[in-house]
């Protein structure tokens, strides 16, 4: 299909669109009247045959074809804006990360600060939900969490060791005793984490028969509200480390049963393979500094 010699007058307003879900979004972004933007998705929509996104009064969405098209041009469009940036100009722009929660709020927000300090020009979209996420699908620049997937196209690198630890208030010691082994847990107060994302317990030193829904004390799928509970002397939390691990230096909470923990495991950054934007690649060796053994 032959296309209109003006087509390519009117991608950014669509790509800025598709990535801001408004109109008077992509408009300050881009530096013109929403009513500007809206001439030109209409106008590309009518040159292609197609509806490219659903409105309403608030925001707009994708269709279908729509994020079809995204998928197809974006990557060549940004690789061509790119090519065309000066090596010197300064980082900048938007980067969306998709984090888990804790090591978001405990690990990464605290260190973002020092990060625009070094790069001014770069903000963030910090997507925290418990979930595994389609980091190419999603249009997600670098994914933080476990390595859940084997897509070829994404690179993913160690960032860190995440170690789960067990622990208590000295108070609630004081009152139950110490656990000296796993088959203890059962006579004590154990709070213990859902996960949002499939429904299930945390498992308890890799053991799923360990703690289940009738001898846990207390259950709920935000871990700062375990960690309050045993501040508090509720019981017995596991979780992991960027949660316990300044609560236990600090003598508010006592670690428990360390001889029977299984080895850390793993955490990832990832992204998409290729070349990558500068905003991207500044802030994902920021983070292999920081964090990376």
């Amino acid at each position: 299909m032959a296309l209109s010699p003006d087509v390519n007058r009117l991608l950014p307003a669509f790509l800025a669109a598709a990535d801001c879900q408004s109109f008077s979004a992509a408009a300050r972004q881009l530096g013109i009247t929403p009513a500007a933007v809206s001439k030109s998705v209409r106008q590309l929509e009518q040159r292609l045959g197609m509806s490219l996104f659903g409105r309403n009064t608030h925001f707009v969405v994708l269709t279908e074809e729509g994020a079809a098209l995204r998928e197809q041009i974006a990557p060549l469009w940004y690789a061509l804006n790119q090519a065309l940036v000066s090596p010197s100009a300064e980082p900048a722009g938007l980067v969306r990360v998709s984090v888990i929660p804790g090591f978001g709020r405990h690990v990464l927000l605290p260190e973002l600060h020092e990060f625009q300090q070094r790069y001014p020009q770069i903000r963030f979209d910090l997507s925290m939900d418990a979930r595994s996420v389609n980091l190419i699908g999603e249009r997600i620049d670098v994914a933080i969490g476990q390595r859940t997937s084997r897509d070829s196209r994404v690179v993913t690198r160690e960032l860190r060791p995440m170690r789960m630890i067990m622990a208590a208030s000295p108070l609630y010691l004081a009152e139950k005793g110490t656990p000296a082994a796993p088959e203890d847990l059962a006579q004590h107060r154990c709070l213990v984490h859902r996960n949002p994302g499939n429904g299930r317990l945390q498992p308890w030193l890799n053991d799923d028969t360990l703690i289940d829904e009738h001898s846990a004390w207390l259950i709920t799928s935000f871990p700062d509200a375990l960690l309050d509970a045993a501040l508090s002397g509720m019981g017995i939390v596991y979780l992991a480390d960027w949660y316990l691990a300044r609560p236990v230096q600090e003598g508010r909470l006592v670690p428990l049963l360390d001889d029977f923990h299984p080895a850390p495991q793993t955490l990832w950054v990832k992204y998409a393979g290729g070349r990558l934007a500068p905003r991207t690649r500044v802030f994902v060796d920021y983070l292999l500094e920081k964090f990376s053994a």
